[in-house]
């Protein structure tokens, strides 16, 4: 009887630390990720290049994608992507100065698609924008 109890009394100290447990566990798991991850920030979206702004998406079955935006009074035809490489990403390379913009990607001439990797923001004719700010 005496071994039952000593073997209840221990597993209940046990419950109450498994929380703690399990909390240092999801911290070291996050840390070791972190770690190796080269602890390098990523970026995401448009990204500052040698030329103006990269944009990317990744459409594989696309024929054509352009990319139009605030910056080309949404022109659908100046902005045509190169692309698509042998992940299905397509990308070009604009310059662009200070500021606030919009745009979409059209993919075919027919389907507008937002960034993924960006923010988006409501247009005001009810549908969305991807938005980027440039600060240099």
């Amino acid at each position: 009887m005496v071994l039952y109890l000593n073997s209840m009394l221990v597993s209940q100290q046990c419950i109450k630390h498994r929380p703690l447990i399990w909390t240092r566990i999801i911290i070291f798991m996050l840390f070791t990720l972190f770690v190796l991850q080269g602890c390098v920030m990523r970026q995401y979206g448009p990204q500052t290049v040698d030329g103006g702004i990269l944009f990317s998406i990744t459409v594989p079955d696309a024929k054509k994608v352009v990319l139009a935006g605030s910056f080309n009074q949404w022109d659908t035809e100046s902005q045509p992507m190169t692309g698509p490489d042998e992940s299905g990403k397509w990308s070009i390379v604009i310059p662009l100065s200070e500021g606030r913009y919009e745009y979409l990607f059209l993919v075919d001439g027919e389907k507008w698609l937002l960034d993924p990797a960006a923010l988006a923001e409501e247009d005001g004719l009810g549908g969305k924008n991807s938005v980027i700010m440039i600060n240099k």
